[in-house]
């Protein structure tokens, strides 16, 4: 797995756990949205960056499921 792909996960784990928001939590429905959109962007940016064949491998679910998400097709 590259290096820039873990950077990148811990960063989004960073993120959740920090108690700096762009939008207060306090909000309803809009306040962990900021959370929600910086985690959903940055794992699909990682799961770009590991190679197909590595995220395939570790994928316990239907390998077409993750090429949908990842927009991506399953290796042959």
């Amino acid at each position: 797995v590259p290096r820039r792909a873990r950077w990148l996960v811990v960063f989004a784990l960073l993120w959740v756990l920090s108690p700096i928001d762009l939008i207060p939590e306090f909000l309803p429905v809009i306040g962990p949205l900021d959370d929600v959109v910086v985690v959903a962007l940055v794992l699909h940016r990682a799961a770009r960056l590991v190679p197909a064949e590595v995220l395939f491998d570790a994928w316990p679910g239907d390998p077409t499921l993750l090429a949908r998400l990842i927009g991506r097709p399953a290796p042959a």
